[in-house]
């Protein structure tokens, strides 16, 4: 009995989480330079398209989709309904998997974040028919806000400081100067405040050292 309950609690959840995150009116932009407007629900390495909410559901690699704009995470507390973009970026060493960045600020170098729409934690369990899988959306974010930087003609968002090795939350190796200092290394002032360890321009601040590139480095 306590089983058949658990089952269908657990199909509630599937079938509300799919419809929670394909309510919401979107406009696709292409690669090719074309756009189309429907309801979006987002995947693992696609996303299934809707022109009306009623119509098949088409299924679009995320290869083909440069940004959607017009979502609103359902779970948002935002006050505001002004559309939010969702920019689509190769990630990987073959750059043949796809991440979606919610984008945070904009300029010569620009910061992005992993899409707060697609960060949930999600469990892919077999679906009702055994065919493929189905995500469901725990309802717990991740309070961790990883942030990447990327010029307008790099292919790549650059994660900086991914490799920290630390013990009892004391780091060994801060691999933001180094990688950091790496990245920033056309504004030499820059790159010798972060690989100094100066007060502003460490990981945490990673807002404050877009907005210095931005506006004291110049060409």
């Amino acid at each position: 009995m306590f089983n058949l309950i658990k089952i269908t609690l657990l199909l509630v959840l599937i079938t509300g989480a799919n419809k929670c995150f394909s309510q919401t009116k979107s406009v696709l932009f292409y690669k090719d330079g074309t756009s189309q407007t429907g309801y979006v629900t987002f995947k693992k390495k696609e996303i299934k398209f809707q022109e009306q909410k009623k119509s098949k559901k088409e299924k679009i690699k995320y290869e083909q989709l440069d940004s959607i704009s017009g979502y609103i995470n359902p779970r948002s507390k935002r006050k505001d309904n002004n559309p939010r973009m969702a920019y689509i970026f190769p990630t990987g060493k073959d750059g043949k998997d796809f991440k979606v960045y919610d984008l945070v600020k904009k300029g010569k170098v620009n910061l992005y974040t992993y899409s707060k729409y697609g960060n949930y934690p999600v469990l892919w369990l077999p679906s009702s028919n055994n065919i493929g899988t189905t995500p469901v959306f725990t309802g717990t974010r991740n309070n961790i806000t990883i942030y990447g930087v990327k010029r307008d003609n790099e292919a790549f968002v650059t994660i900086l400081g991914n490799k920290d090795t630390s013990v009892s939350f004391i780091t060994i190796a801060d691999s933001f100067k180094t990688q950091g200092s790496e990245y920033f290394s056309d504004c030499s002032e820059l790159k010798i405040k972060i690989k100094e360890g100066e007060k502003g321009f460490s990981k945490k601040d990673i807002k404050k050292v877009v907005d210095y590139y931005n506006t004291k480095c110049h060409e």
